[in-house]
């Protein structure tokens, strides 16, 4: 989903100028608030790194809310002269910065700001306002966003409410009645924000108070209400964002264009801002300013200056080879006709692209492709041979199907140390001890790239990671890029009818808690449920927070009264219908009515492939209604969907790890993993485990892998400690290979620094060189589980390549052990047994893998 970030500019250069102290221009021209704005764009861009960007002013002649109401504004005091002389070069800034900038005559920034937030919905895509104002809360939905970015808040639907009390929905009612002395909004007199909020708990806007007005219970509200009505009616008018200003409707009118490099420069030497030049161009221009500038006494706001180079952990490499060379490239565009001519079969070329637009490099040059669109089909074509950082991310935006990967700087950074590796600038950094300028050239930008990968390269030796970086990481990400362009398609009708009876059941059960608290409060709010909880009906309050007490899931798990209970319900309810069921529907790409997730490669600490908007690899399926999301997945006309899921794969690999011959006996005869575990442990022939028996010893199994000890088993199974540990230690007596696994392996974890999974895969730990007790516990519990579960993502990655690359059917997703796929039954029914056996043959382990598959009209039922 493309972003949309639109700016509330007065709002932010007047904060800019009342929260840093006076700063001058080496001519004498305050420019505080010029500073401060800059230093909040600057870490915008930075940060968010969005591409479509849009300045949104005030005009200095009034709205058309003057003419509904003489008084609108009226006691506002003449702008400080200091200020006033900042705008020019506030506005200078959106042309030097490429951003485009709009305001039209009789309406204010804030209806700008509506009428693009509601053009950018319509258009499919997300809009973060950014302002501390807060009549924009009007506006926040599903996809909208405010976003204080002085403060580092980002307001959702359920911030809104969290923040002052009211729905968004409700918030033009709440402003009516509040009033705002600033803008010289009368509202109603008497009735303040507490007042506000109980009327809009009882009623749903203002007309529906006036049309009740029988029901307000407090007299004398009511007669502040009808003294005020004209007021309040009127109030509800100027408070009102417009959504209907006349605005360009071409997306590329909001598009950043590339910044003025030089005249930026000039710009920012012109006001002495060299902290700035420094971190956006890496240099400064030594030549002397005019006159020496007033130095700013303690700003508030401070620049994005570069910290402190931070080199990658000594054990990652204990020699580092730092590649540092400057290269001179000539720079020029070409259209994709004149790149046509200039490429050749097989070319390599490295793929680069920031705000300015997407970048080709070659030996000698850098080219600028404007119409990448059809970059990719291209490139194709001629099979280039891609170098860059998340070449993925390049390959979709250039629109490539079938690219080929010979280098990924990104791929192999994370081989070397497993992470979030989603920013090269920051993963430039601790590799190379170097700092990236924020708005780096394209020859800055090609420079470190090489820089980067050469050392990469050394270092990947050092560490033996090139059979993992080219075996699997490599070859695994055109699997995914074609995974994420086919999507898959979604039941929305489905979807729509379990929203309904989620919203019909949330509902009951929330009028259920009411009931056990005795009064009505937003369930949503921890803070409103924690006083429910632990002040008025008096249960034990465990651990606190900033905002006061804890309710998260471990708290009201541990409290004996039916409300917990209920609230646990309610919230997984409400996720689930949030998250996914009226989630989904909205991530529907129109052009194919399929839903296309990503597959973030390069991110979690374990080597597991995560996934984002949406998240697949977290659907609850442990409740019957997390399982009926899953029939939400449904096959395209005509087609089928195929389910190949691995059999135990984590247990396999520590009876092949451990060689456990009791474990290993149980998976080569075929029988029932847990059932045989407990016939172990509890010492009774396998026909006589109880289902007591088994559940016990699935949660031993299942924490062993993960160095669960006595006190998480006891709260996984709801018995005592020494029940636990009781079974713990039958465990082990019965399965002494596991026991000596664990101690080896944390003995080896703590000597090296790290450990590996079974193709070579390292996992650093550096929570073992904690002085804190509980996280080298934490780092003993990964070291334990790492092997395992890094192996089977291995392992399953391993048979996604080989499955793509043999097996003519189309593979959807991938959440853990599972593969899905779609085709025509036929062909399904065909390749399945090939299919399986790749899967089953992927790795020879001391025990047999096993797959499980079936075939369905939706994912549930080829489950």
């Amino acid at each position: 989903m493309k972003k949309i970030y639109l700016i509330d500019v007065s709002a932010m250069f007047f904060r800019a100028f009342y929260a840093i102290r006076a700063l001058s221009s080496p001519s004498g021209v305050p420019v505080n608030a010029v500073y401060g704005f800059l230093s909040m764009m600057i870490k915008l861009l930075k940060e968010e790194k969005p591409e479509y960007l849009v300045f949104c002013y005030d005009r200095k002649e009034p709205s058309f809310r003057k003419t509904m109401y003489d008084g609108y504004k009226a006691h506002r005091t003449e702008m400080p002269d200091e200020l006033a002389q900042q705008i020019p070069y506030i506005k200078r800034l959106a042309d030097l910065l490429g951003v485009p900038a709009f305001e039209v005559e009789s309406f204010e920034a804030d209806d700008i700001i509506g009428t693009l937030t509601k053009w950018s919905r319509r258009n499919g895509m997300e809009v973060f306002i950014v302002s501390g104002d807060k009549d924009f809360g009007q506006l926040i939905e599903d996809g909208v966003t405010l976003y204080d970015t002085m403060k580092g808040v980002r307001y959702n639907a359920e911030g809104v409410f969290e923040k002052w009390g009211v729905r968004p929905d409700q918030f033009i009612d709440y402003l009516a009645i509040v009033g705002d002395a600033s803008d010289n909004v009368p509202g109603v007199k008497g009735v303040g924000e507490k007042g506000a909020i109980k009327l809009l708990e009882q009623f749903k806007h203002v007309e529906d108070i006036y049309e009740n007005i029988d029901k307000v219970e407090s007299k004398s509200v009511r007669e502040k209400l009808i003294a005020s009505k004209d007021n309040a009616l009127l109030s509800k008018k100027l408070v009102t964002i417009s959504c209907d200003v006349p605005m360009p409707d071409d997306l590329e009118a909001y598009k950043l264009k590339p910044f003025k490099a030089d005249e930026l420069r000039a710009f920012l030497h012109e006001l002495n801002f060299k902290s700035f030049e420094k971190s956006l161009f890496g240099t400064v221009d030594t030549t002397p300013a005019a006159a020496a500038p007033a130095a700013p006494a303690g700003p508030l706001i401070k620049t994005a200056a570069p910290s402190a180079p931070l080199s990658i952990a000594d054990d990652v490499a204990p020699t580092i080879v730092i590649a540092k060379e400057e290269r001179q490239f000539t720079e020029k565009s070409m259209t994709t006709r004149e790149l046509a001519d200039f490429l050749a079969e097989h070319q390599s070329l490295w793929g680069f692209s920031d705000m300015r637009g997407v970048f080709i490099g070659t030996e000698s040059q850098i080219i600028q492709v404007p119409d990448h669109e059809y970059l990719g089909k291209l490139t194709d074509t001629f099979q280039v041979q891609w170098h860059g950082y998340d070449l993925k991310s390049f390959w979709h935006k250039i629109g490539a199907k079938t690219p080929v990967a010979a280098w990924d700087s990104q791929l192999a950074a994370y081989v070397l140390k497993a992470g979030d590796t989603s920013d090269f600038a920051k993963i430039y950094t601790r590799f190379m001890a170097d700092v990236l300028p924020d708005l780096a050239s394209p020859s800055q930008l090609y420079n470190a790239q090489l820089n980067f990968a050469t050392t990469l390269k050394s270092q990947l030796q050092t560490v033996q990671g090139e059979k993992v970086y080219q075996e699997l990481d490599l070859p695994l990400a055109r699997v995914l890029l074609s995974m994420e362009r086919l999507g898959v398609r979604i039941d929305k009708d489905l979807l729509a009818k379990q929203s309904e009876e989620l919203a019909k059941d949330i509902a009951e059960i929330e009028k259920q808690i009411h009931e056990a608290a005795g009064e009505s409060f937003n369930v949503g709010s921890p803070k409103q449920l924690g006083v429910i909880l632990f002040e008025k009906l008096g249960l034990p309050a465990g651990k606190k927070t900033k905002t006061g007490y804890s309710t998260d899931e471990e708290v009201l798990l541990g409290l004996e009264h039916p409300i917990a209970k209920l609230v646990l319900q309610w919230r997984e309810m409400s996720k689930l219908k949030s998250t996914y069921v009226d989630a989904l529907p909205t991530m529907i790409d129109p052009k194919d009515e399929r839903v296309h997730t990503s597959f973030n490669q390069a991110l979690t600490t374990t080597g597991r492939l995560s996934s984002t908007q949406p998240n697949l690899q977290n659907i609850p399926i442990r409740t019957a209604r997390g399982q009926q999301v899953r029939k939400a997945f449904i096959a395209a006309p005509r087609m089928k969907l195929l389910s190949v899921d691995y059999s135990q794969i984590e247990l396999r690999i520590l009876a092949h790890i451990s060689e456990d011959p009791n474990l290993c006996k149980a998976f080569a005869e075929d029988l029932d993993i847990h059932a045989a575990t407990a016939a172990e442990v509890f010492g009774v022939p396998l026909k006589d485990v109880t289902a007591e028996h088994r559940r016990s010893a699935k949660a031993v199994n299942f924490g062993i892998a993960y160095g669960q000890g006595a006190f998480g088993l006891a709260e996984n199974l709801g018995i005592s400690r020494t029940e636990a540990k009781d079974i713990i230690e039958r465990y082990f007596n019965r399965f002494k290979n596991v026991r000596e696994y664990i101690d080896g392996t944390i003995k080896m974890a703590h000597e090296k620094g790290y450990v590996e999974t079974l193709f070579g895969r390292r996992r650093y730990i550096d929570e073992l060189q904690s002085k804190n007790m509980a996280l080298k516990k934490f780092g003993e519990r990964a070291a334990i589980n790492a092997p395992i579960q890094g192996t089977a993502s291995d392992l399953v990655k391993k048979a996604m390549i080989e499955v793509f690359e043999k097996v003519p059917v189309r593979m959807l997703l991938q959440v853990h052990d599972e593969l899905i796929f779609e085709d025509f039954e036929e062909n399904l029914q065909k390749h399945s047994p090939q299919l399986v056996s790749i899967m089953e043959n992927v790795m020879k382990l001391k025990v047999p893998l096993k797959v499980n598959y079936a075939i369905g009209n939706n994912w549930d039922e080829a489950h």
